[in-house]
């Protein structure tokens, strides 16, 4: 109620949910929906009342089969004893279909036909399968844009994941989804759709849920009925400006005719890292920072004997709390086993009058850090998410459907109080905690010493555990609220097969943050408030107890914060908004379907308008005019014209519209009168489709026609006696009095092909051109203009291709299988982005794939001074002066004799976005047990080793595993890593060293499960019984060292997850 209250207002509350429990109840009443419709109505003279059973090729009844008249909007559902009722012409056509099976036509209805009683064929092939496309459906056999459907069973499979966008990693050809975050709450994959096409903006694709612009990733996964990936130019133009990066599509599940059907899943979960960090002993660690130092002639760093004796000595003896040999592997201590829930309730059914669907969901996503909770506060990090959806369909008549929808979610973000400047989410101290714990020195003080006091590093600022623990906690909440109603209205009274449709759709969201810290949190690290003592010992004078105990004197002793702070208490704030936006939409639409013979046409035109307002108050608009035109010769012969004329306040008046237009054609191959005859018993379908069109992309900044001035400082005027005046003012940046959208003209070729009722075959080939992409502009300083101008002249290219080979069987009628592999390549590169005209071609931007990276060549390693003082001048990372055998040899790449900043060439693969993904899905059902498993993997992708685990010595006496295969004269040959250093630069040189291939192979998913469907779940009143256990991130293959997950940026996030779960699902 408080939750409620805070967003909805107090006052609001009992009489919203009293009307949302009431409204729930009167739709779950069966006995008060159960209305059948008077069949006493006048009929017009020529008007039949027919009247019949649907059955499955079984023999069984079918539910929520689609009965329609032919080429109008006249349909119903049949109900949960398959039994339909509809009024229509006397000798009209009507068509049966329902996903899965074959569609039924039945020519000249009459009363001596009565009552129907209709079988059902399965269709293997799936052609008759309606996909959702941009505001409209299509059949899979006539559909002519590049559209992918994943199913929302599927999503269930794939590891009990927090967000929609992690679900979607390998679903998809063409789509990239890469998760580099496990943090509970921000652990959304970023997603490109057949790669990137610009520098601007996040390159995302648009995400619509039941055709209104939405997040995706806080959708409850039981929600969702199929989700449609749109790829090409004719399936996203109708989205204008909005479209030029590809489009996903979800629909969400809807209520049929039936009796209530409820649905209950459970889900327990185990969660931990899919990486961990290693290192040397660390004796070892000390006689090789010695070494190093001995390298940079660094001898006042050398690491006495007497301390490194005294550690060998009491080796065996050290520990996280042991005050003179301290050894905390911070990874063991911190990181642990997280836990997780997820519960979903959901009831779907309805009457001829109104059909319903309503969820309830419920997430905990918990820790892997072992945090310690206290009194005041629980610093773990964590989430809490509460889903709610409310579908319902209404029949007003058997022309006029009314549809009216409320969903939303509310979530609670946890995290330690750790320090974030600048307010919000993110900012100065989040990368720098998570560095942190791999940062963290091993064995220079204890977690605590014998008193319970902190202990700490010299700065103050390495005590991983006191920060995770003592900083406080922060809270996020966020509120995601949707209201959906449309009015659809046949009017066939017009003209058979028209309708239209009217919308208005309201969205908004709110976050609000509150916190709970320690005292000097926002400041310098080592102002945190908590008693903690930094303490260095003199090893090479033990003393001597009475008792036999060794200790040793302090050489060194600082207090932290300060040597006279007091601890105090936490303070802690009321929840502060921090983000808010409304969103409002509305659409009217006029839709024409009809069949003359062997001609089909359809028609959608559409007014839509759309209108954000955030915390600005400056209201973000956009309108769009959209047509499509679809025409069909007996289903083989395809035609789709599609056109947009969008607005977008972004620019200045009389730039603001834009044509976006399209056009598909499609042949049918296997509908030829010839290859059915010749090839029909094992051809079922051959398919050609060709695309082109224009789409855009608005996503950069607003109101850049406008000519901005900013203030300055006072200035001094006078001789003798000097007088501020001021402020004084500056122009800003050139106004852009030309700024437009980018345009995207893509062009795609696609093949598909079914064969012997399971084998299937799709290959798309796509090339685009994008063109006006904002950037700035170079401009001699004579100008005199101090910020750079900006303008719509960028341009770049973008090609590739996706493969799917699948092939599914029933080898008996228990034991079924399906195996199915795709492939996806795309590359891009600049074609123009206004580089100096005399620059070295391989340093210019052109020709170049977006987001490319310059690095030095690592030619090998030094053997010799010969070798340093014969070669190349070296004018990078330190002087030559300072090179030693063992240390990098970059190649001199231009030839001139001299090594630096000129000879950083391009890399030929692109750091966080693969030009290669593969995915293998498998399936095998048996007697009611499942398996199912989805492998997945990327090449032709870089990374980028982070210093840390790679360098030594970063700061403290640590080093990694394999620092004993740094290079020696003894082993120049079998060297794995350049000599060591404590200060010198060189080896940290941005280069080939660390930027290393970054391909791997991926177990994303297994899930195996078996469902109980009769017998002992009869008696308990159950439809079905489903125990399943599954995993996400199970296992890994990849060339990297395995302290490193691939999918990570780095140590500055939280880490990557691999998941384990168990639980049920119910049908009752």
């Amino acid at each position: 109620m408080n939750i409620l209250g805070r967003f909805l207002g107090d006052n609001n509350v009992s009489n919203l949910l009293y009307r949302v429990m009431l409204f729930i109840f009167l739709a779950l009443s069966p006995n008060l929906w159960a209305v059948e419709k008077n069949e006493t109505t006048v009929l017009a003279q020529d008007d039949i009342i027919i009247e019949g059973t649907v059955l499955d090729d079984m023999g069984l009844p079918l539910i929520g089969a689609t009965v329609a008249q032919q080429g109008t909007s006249k349909a119903t559902s049949t109900d949960f004893d398959g039994k339909f009722t509809l009024k229509v012409p006397l000798n009209s056509t009507i068509e049966i279909s329902f996903i899965g099976f074959k569609t039924k036509v039945v020519a000249k209805v009459n009363k001596s036909m009565l009552p129907f009683k209709i079988k059902m064929e399965t269709d293997s092939t799936g052609l008759n399968e309606v996909v959702v496309v941009g505001f409209a459906k299509q059949k899979k056999q006539t559909l002519v844009g590049a559209v992918t459907t994943i199913k929302g069973e599927t999503l269930k499979q794939v590891g009990s994941v927090s967000t929609i966008s992690e679900a979607l990693q390998g679903a998809a050809p063409g789509l990239t989804a890469v998760n580099s975050n496990g943090k509970p709450g921000s652990d959304a994959a970023q997603l490109f759709l057949r790669g990137r096409s610009s520098w601007q903006g996040n390159g995302g694709p648009l995400t619509l849920v039941d055709g209104i612009e939405r997040d995706l990733n806080n959708l409850d996964p039981n929600e969702i009925e199929t989700i449609s990936v749109l790829k090409d130019a004719s399936a996203t133009a109708v989205y204008g400006v909005r479209g030029a990066n590809g489009v996903i599509l979800i629909t969400t599940k809807r209520g049929k005719i039936g009796k209530p059907k409820f649905n209950f899943t459970a889900n327990l979960g185990f969660k931990e890292s899919t990486a961990n960090p290693k290192y040397s002993d660390y004796i070892t660690a000390q006689k090789m920072y010695n070494e190093a130092a001995t390298n940079d002639r660094n001898w006042g760093q050398l690491i006495p004997e007497s301390t490194i004796s005294a550690w060998e000595q009491n080796y065996d003896n050290r520990g996280p709390y042991n005050i003179y040999f301290p050894e905390v592997n911070w990874t063991d201590e911190l990181m642990g086993t997280g836990i997780e829930q997820t519960y979903n309730l959901n009831v779907a059914g309805g009457s001829t009058l109104v059909k319903y669907f309503v969820s309830l969901g419920y997430r905990d996503d918990g820790d892997i850090f072992k945090t310690i909770p206290n009194e005041q506060y629980d610093p773990a990090f964590g989430l809490q998410r509460y889903n709610w959806r409310s579908n319902f369909d209404f029949d007003v008549t058997s022309t006029t459907k009314f549809s009216v929808s409320f969903s939303g979610n509310y979530r609670e973000r946890f995290q330690p109080g750790y320090r974030i400047d600048g307010g919000g989410e993110d900012g100065f101290g989040q990368a720098q905690f998570f560095n942190l714990i791999f940062r963290a020195p091993r064995n220079l003080f204890p977690i605590r010493d014998e008193d319970g006091i902190y202990g700490e590093s010299s700065t103050g600022d390495a005590n991983i555990i006191m920060r995770l623990n003592e900083g406080g906690k922060r809270t996020y909440q966020y509120f995601q609220g949707f209201y959906d109603a449309e009015l659809k209205q046949g009017l066939d009274f017009i003209t058979k097969g028209l309708s239209a449709k009217a919308s208005i759709n309201y969205t908004s969201f709110s976050n609000y943050e509150k916190q709970i810290l320690r005292g000097g949190v926002g400041g310098g690290d080592a102002n945190f408030n908590i008693i903690r003592y930094f303490r260095q010992y003199d090893y090479a004078n033990p003393i001597v107890g009475a008792n036999g105990k060794i200790s040793y004197p302090i050489l060194t002793e600082i207090r932290y914060p300060s040597p006279q702070a007091q601890e105090g208490p936490v303070s802690s704030n009321t929840p502060s908004l921090y983000d808010y936006n409304r969103r409002l939409n509305y659409r009217f639409q006029m839709d024409y379907k009809r069949t003359f013979g062997d001609h089909q046409v359809s028609t959608n035109t559409i007014m839509w308008r759309q209108s954000d307002v955030g915390r600005s108050g400056y209201p973000n608009k956009r309108e769009e005019w959209i047509g499509r035109l679809n025409y069909y010769y007996k289903e083989r012969y395809l035609l789709e014209v599609n056109g947009s004329y969008s607005g977008s306040e972004k620019f200045a008046p009389g730039l603001r519209y834009g044509f976006f237009p399209s056009m598909g054609l499609g042949w049918v191959i296997s509908e030829e009168p010839l290859i059915k005859k010749f090839a029909g018993k094992w051809l079922d379908l051959l398919k050609v489709n060709y695309s082109y069109g224009i789409t855009g992309d608005d996503g950069g900044p607003r109101f850049q026609y406008f000519q901005s001035f900013g203030t300055a400082t006072n200035i001094n005027l006078g001789y003798d006696n000097l007088s501020p005046f001021g402020p004084t003012y500056t122009e800003g940046a050139l106004a852009n009095t030309n700024s437009t959208w980018e345009e995207s003209r893509t062009h795609n070729l696609s093949f598909k092909a079914e064969l012997f009722k399971g084998l299937s075959f799709n290959l798309d080939l796509y090339k685009s051109q994008r063109t006006g992409i904002l950037m700035d502009i170079r401009l001699p300083s004579y100008i005199g203009v101090d910020q750079v101008a900006t303008g719509n002249i960028g341009e770049t290219k973008n090609h590739g291709y996706e493969l799917e080979l699948g092939w599914k069987d029933n080898i008996t009628d228990i034991l079924k299988y399906n195996i199915n592999l795709s492939t996806a390549f795309t590359e891009n590169r600049t074609v123009f982005r206004n580089d100096p005209r005399f620059l070295s071609e391989y340093l210019k931007q052109e020709g170049k794939p977006i987001g490319w990276a310059s690095r030095m060549l690592a030619g090998g390693l030094y053997q010799s001074l010969d070798d340093i003082y014969n070669g190349p001048g070296t004018f990078v990372g330190s002087s030559q002066s300072a090179l030693i055998p063992g240390d990098v040899q970059f190649v001199d790449y231009n030839g001139d004799g001299v090594v630096d900043s000129k000879d950083s060439v391009p890399m030929d693969q692109v750091q966080n976005f693969p030009l290669r993904t593969y995915t293998l899905n498998l399936g095998v059902d048996y007697k009611g047990f499942a398996l199912s498993a989805r492998f997945y993997g990327v090449t032709d992708v870089g990374y980028l080793i982070p210093d840390i685990y790679y360098f030594d010595f970063n700061n403290y006496i640590q080093a990694n595993e394999n620092v004993i295969g740094r290079w020696t004269p003894e082993n120049a040959l079998t060297a794995v890593k350049p000599a060591l250093h404590l200060s010198n630069n060189h080896n940290k040189t941005p280069s080939t060293l660390t930027y290393v291939d970054g391909s791997y192979l991926r177990l994303k998913s297994l899930e195996f499960s078996y469902k109980f469907e009769n017998g002992l779940i009869d008696k308990f009143g159950l439809n079905s019984l489903q125990l399943y256990v599954n995993g996400n991130n199970l296992f890994t293959w990849s060339k990297l060292d395995g302290q490193i997950d691939p999918e990570t940026s780095g140590a500055d996030t939280y880490p990557v997850v691999k998941r384990y779960s168990l639980g049920l699902r119910v049908t009752f």
